[in-house]
């Protein structure tokens, strides 16, 4: 179940990879690289597996970025027995080596693998602005507002009429 799992894995980041151009694709793995330093850095406190993991990670960073292309303008697919373009076959090359580093770094902690993944695939993170919606149709205060004065002028207007009234009424 691993095997189709991880089989899988690689072919999403092959055919992610296929639409990168060598100089992206190249510049793709470094990033993965680094984050993959970033991760072991801030999470592995034993300096003996840090020191193992980096040399692994510096000596799969050095097989692919130095990696020179132009001596190879195809490659055979055993598989499929047919001839593929080098962009392929880097590409495919590229996303084996970034699942052998994973599986790598599985075997001392899988939870590093979900960190690195969480780190490679959290983007810019964008604010939204979400539009400003009444979920209810409040009620129109404003008119009941509007009541409530009129109400307290004709009151306060009733109480001054009613103290002159009472005033006229003590001197006689």
């Amino acid at each position: 179940m691993a095997s189709v799992k991880d089989a899988v894995e690689e072919i999403i980041e092959e055919s992610y990879l296929l639409g990168l151009s060598e100089a992206e694709i190249r510049e793709d793995f470094r990033r993965f690289i680094d984050t993959c330093y970033a991760v072991i850095e801030a999470n592995v406190k034993n300096r003996e597996a840090i020191s193992g993991l980096a040399e692994d990670l510096a000596r799969e960073k050095t097989c692919i970025l130095i990696a020179d292309h132009s001596d190879e303008e195809a490659a055979f697919d055993e598989a499929g027995g047919k001839i593929k373009e080098a962009q392929e076959a880097f590409a495919e090359k590229v996303a084996r080596r970034k699942r052998m580093i994973l599986k790598a770094i599985a075997d001392y902690d899988p939870q590093l693998v979900r960190l690195i993944d969480e780190q490679r695939f959290q983007g810019e993170i964008k604010e939204v602005v979400r539009p400003k919606f009444k979920l209810k149709q409040s009620y129109n205060w404003e008119h009941h507002r509007e009541l409530l004065l009129k109400l307290g002028y004709g009151t306060t207007v009733v109480l001054i009429m009613l103290l002159i009234y009472l005033g006229f009424i003590q001197n006689p």
